[in-house]
C-alpha cells in the first residue's frame, strides 16, 4: 500500500469476510495505553485491543489479533530474527500525553482535542514527523542519549533536574523494585551461619 495513492484502511478481511475497524486515533491511543498498563494481564490487553479496534470481533481471534497488530503498526510488517528484539522505550502515550499533544499542535497546527476524527495512521505519521525544536523531541533526545550512555555533563544535570518528566513509569518501577530488593537483602540476613 502506498499512502500517497491509496486510501487508509477502514476494515480487514478474514476468511472472505470484511470486518470494519474503529480507526479514529483515540482508539489507537487507548489501545496503547492498555498495553502500557502494568495492572492488565496480557489476555486483558488483547481483549482491550480487539474490543476497541473491531466493530464486530471476528471469530478467528488469532487472525484478528495478527491483523490488529498490523493495523496498529500502520501496515508495516514487524521484523523477524535479530531485528525483532525490543528496543528500549523512548515515550509513553500516558506519561507524555501533554507533550505529544502540544508537539502535534506546534508542528502541524492540529488541535487534537477539537478534531472530530483522525485516522490512526494519519496520527502516527504526524507523530513521526515532529519538529526537532519542540519540547517533546528534546525529551526523546535526552532519553535516547541516556539509554546510550552518551549524556554530556550538562545534559546529565538537566536529566536529573527533570527526572519526573524524563523517567518513564516502567523505569521508575524497575528502579523501585531493585532498590526494595537491595534494601530487603540488607534487612534479611542470609541463611547459614546462624545457630
Amino acid at each position: 500500500m502506498n499512502v500517497l495513492t491509496d486510501a487508509f484502511p477502514t476494515s480487514v478481511e478474514i476468511e472472505g469476510v470484511e470486518y470494519a475497524l474503529n480507526t479514529d486515533f483515540r482508539n489507537g491511543v487507548d489501545i496503547m495505553l492498555a498495553y502500557e498498563d502494568p495492572n492488565l494481564t496480557a489476555a486483558d490487553k488483547v481483549m482491550v485491543m480487539l474490543t476497541l479496534l473491531y466493530k464486530e470481533i471476528p471469530p478467528d481471534l488469532h487472525k484478528a489479533c495478527e491483523l490488529a497488530v498490523l493495523f496498529l503498526d500502520c501496515g508495516e510488517e514487524r521484523a523477524s530474527g535479530e531485528d525483532a528484539e525490543p528496543r528500549p522505550r523512548l515515550y509513553s502515550f500516558g506519561h507524555d500525553a501533554k507533550y505529544i499533544y502540544s508537539a502535534i499542535r506546534q508542528t502541524h497546527g492540529i488541535d487534537l482535542e477539537s478534531v472530530k476524527y483522525l485516522h490512526w495512521w494519519k496520527f502516527c505519521y504526524l507523530f513521526l514527523d515532529l519538529r526537532e525544536d519542540c519540547f517533546f523531541q528534546q525529551i526523546l533526545s535526552l532519553r535516547r542519549r541516556k539509554q546510550e550512555g552518551k549524556l554530556t555533563k550538562e545534559e546529565r544535570a538537566v536529566y536529573y533536574k527533570m527526572e519526573d518528566i524524563l523517567v518513564l513509569p516502567e523505569e521508575k518501577d524497575a528502579e523501585t523494585r531493585e532498590a526494595e530488593a537491595e534494601f530487603m537483602g540488607k534487612l534479611i540476613p542470609s541463611s547459614g551461619g546462624h545457630s
